[in-house]
């Protein structure tokens, strides 16, 4: 496993002055706001995705939404993994979006690997009483335990977070947007993650799971986008164990098309609605293109980009759920985690500015959580206090979990 971090130089790149501009509505429309997402759950897939993505995350940009800023247009936080179950991703600071975003990447051949066995969630992650029977797809969850454990409880961008007062979003395409889900509602119902979404992703939550996710980030907050006629968000279909969360995004275009970049767009805000739902035996190609090519971050709008495509359509199957073994052992529901984080070192980052000071952080309870207002409702609330490290309690739960996956 590696974990690449730069923070140590990222943070000499901001000063007091270096916050986010709030009086700037940033997230108006609704396309702007879920492209970019988009296009950094594509950029993903590259080795490099400062290098991708360096054509849409530009100072121009920036300085278009925030002429005030002197922050960097983009700082890459971190990339993580990959993980014993193959998890990835990286972390950064995009003030044009003001967010610090959380992206997974997804996996060649999930379907083929983990099977549609699930998991309580409402134990495991602490998601208080009214959530005692949300489950979720077990292995999406171990392979996102196993992401927060090494990135102990995703401290770097918590501490980001904190230090620029930016928003905190996850994000992700196929696995990597089931992963973003089931990290949505861990952060999310912790009062951290305000933001939401997900590409190609195939169902992950029950319906009492999926009513909490909906509760913690209405509307446009938590957005599942479907391509054309991708089929992968079918291959999980609706049970009394699985179905969508909201809202349902459905674009429709090749990149060339209007003046939205290519793609207009249907909202969904019935989970069952078949528009946003994903094609039963589709166009597999549908799914290497979310606003811009896999492994892409921006122009062409269209295309393809062969390798990696070649690399996914390898290894895809639709039958998984019927045929695979789970690779995933649910942990035993006498193991709860603390509703209260204990004291956690400071981040890399925070040492390496001042090394002789240490972050001490109470972690939001589920009851805040819940008081608090919908994550991302009103686009100009301020990020939630968010809590730096992992306490002793979560991270003994967090290894009595993932031990079990050895």
């Amino acid at each position: 496993m590696r974990t690449t971090l730069v923070a140590a130089a990222a943070t000499a790149a901001f000063t007091a002055t270096a916050l986010a501009q709030s009086p700037a509505d940033v997230s108006s429309s609704q396309y702007w706001h879920e492209r970019y997402h988009g296009l950094l759950s594509m950029a993903a897939y590259s080795n490099d995705p400062t290098t991708v993505c360096a054509q849409t995350f530009d100072q121009a940009a920036l300085t278009s939404s925030f002429p005030n800023s002197t922050e960097a247009p983009w700082t890459l936080i971190q990339q993580f993994g990959p993980t014993a179950m193959g998890t990835q991703g990286f972390s950064v600071v995009i003030p044009e979006m003001d967010k610090v975003v959380i992206v997974f990447k997804g996996m060649f051949g999930w379907e083929s690997t983990f099977n549609d066995s699930t998991v309580n969630i409402g134990t495991l992650l602490n998601l208080g009483p009214n959530c005692t029977d949300c489950t979720a797809h077990a292995s999406a969850t171990a392979a996102y335990l196993e992401a927060r454990q090494l990135t102990n409880d995703f401290e770097l961008e918590q501490y980001y977070v904190n230090t620029t007062g930016h928003q905190f979003s996850v994000t992700g395409h196929g696995w990597g947007g089931m992963l973003a889900q089931v990290a949505a509602i861990d952060l999310g119902w912790r009062g951290l993650v305000r933001w939401s979404h997900s590409h190609g992703a195939a169902r992950v939550f029950n319906p009492p799971a999926a009513a909490l996710y909906n509760s913690l980030f209405g509307g446009e907050a938590g957005q599942r986008t479907v391509a054309n006629d991708d089929p992968v968000p079918t291959y999980i279909p609706e049970s009394a164990n699985y179905t969508f969360t909201l809202q349902g995004f459905h674009i429709t275009g090749n990149g060339t098309s209007n003046a939205t970049y290519g793609y207009d767009y249907t909202v969904c805000n019935d989970p069952t609605n078949q528009e946003c739902a994903g094609t039963v035996g589709g166009n597999f190609t549908d799914h290497l293109a979310y606003y811009t090519p896999i492994g892409m971050c921006g122009k062409p709008y269209w295309g393809s980009n062969d390798t990696v495509e070649a690399s996914f359509q390898s290894t895809a199957s639709q039958a998984f759920y019927a045929t695979a073994t789970s690779t995933f052992v649910p942990p035993t529901q006498a193991v709860t985690t603390s509703s209260t984080s204990s004291s956690a070192s400071s981040s890399a980052a925070a040492s390496d500015s001042s090394a002789t000071s240490a972050q001490t952080a109470t972690a939001v309870t589920g009851a805040n959580a819940a008081a608090s207002p919908s994550a991302g409702a009103d686009h100009s609330s301020g990020a939630s206090s968010a809590s730096v490290g992992a306490a002793g309690g979560l991270v003994a739960v967090l290894a009595a979990g993932l031990a079990l996956l050895a």
